[in-house]
């Protein structure tokens, strides 16, 4: 995809990094850029997490360059280094079926692997992201590492749309310590005007959110409505909504009275 944007004339590529399910860190992404990874015997290896426990070289004979010109912007929401306890491997591994058991060996084997080839990428932020395929990109691609929700909300102009707002709702599937990492909502409430009220509508709230208002959110409503298995929740997820927003709407006209 990206080899394609460039050949159609494009100058500035985004890609938003997250919900990978996989943890190779950027090898995939550097394979489709033309290199090719190899073990101690000289074998081609495939490019996936399971290659970086026996790799021992790497050929750029074939790669591709960037051409001069061409920006490409790793979107990202979080700023977990590529390795280390706060990286990749031990933030999001077990969520991606990698067994903990394994998480030292591979962290390991991705930090090797970028000592050799590209020192820099262990030391920025938000290279961990998408199990290393910002890492990846950074280092086969010449990609720079952005906010996300920043950037998002730049293409769109959101400082000016938001000026004349009177109220501003987010939201969430579950609100908790991670949403403060970068993600949409708080990012948005943050860059909403000190006054403009900032209402969340969540699937789920956590029990580690600090107390309200935090970030410029003023109040923070659960579209659950009992308790119940989850894909039951999920099966009446649009009525709960939609019955969540019509009590805010009519919380919102009492206060008008």
């Amino acid at each position: 995809m990206i080899l394609h944007l460039i050949s159609k004339g494009i100058k500035d590529i985004y890609i938003g990094v997250g919900g990978t399910a996989s943890n190779d860190g950027g090898l995939g992404i550097a394979a489709g850029l033309g290199y090719q990874f190899y073990d101690r015997d000289g074998n081609v290896l495939p490019a996936s997490g399971q290659s970086l426990l026996n790799l021992a070289s790497v050929s750029t004979e074939n790669c591709y360059k960037i051409p001069e010109g061409v920006q490409i912007h790793i979107l990202a929401d979080v700023v977990s280094p590529l390795c280390g306890h706060q990286g990749a491997t031990y933030t999001f591994g077990n969520q991606k079926g990698l067994h903990p058991t394994m998480f030292a060996v591979v962290d390991q084997a991705i930090q090797d692997f970028y000592e050799k080839f590209s020192p820099a990428t262990l030391e920025i932020k938000g290279a961990g992201s998408g199990g290393g395929l910002a890492g990846g990109l950074y280092a086969f691609a010449q990609a720079s590492i952005v906010s996300g929700i920043d950037t998002c909300l730049d293409l769109i102009n959101f400082n000016k749309k938001v000026s004349d707002a009177d109220l501003v709702v987010v939201g969430e599937g579950r609100l908790d310590s991670q949403s403060f990492a970068g993600k949409a909502p708080i990012g948005v409430a943050k860059r909403t005007p000190v006054g403009v009220p900032v209402i969340a509508i969540c699937g789920s709230l956590a029990e580690d959110l600090p107390p309200l208002p935090f970030e410029n959110i003023q109040a923070v409503f659960s579209i659950l409505e009992k308790s119940e298995p989850l894909e039951d929740s999920l099966k009446n997820a649009s009525l709960y909504l939609e019955r969540t927003a019509a009590n805010i709407g009519h919380l919102l006209n009492m206060c008008k009275i």
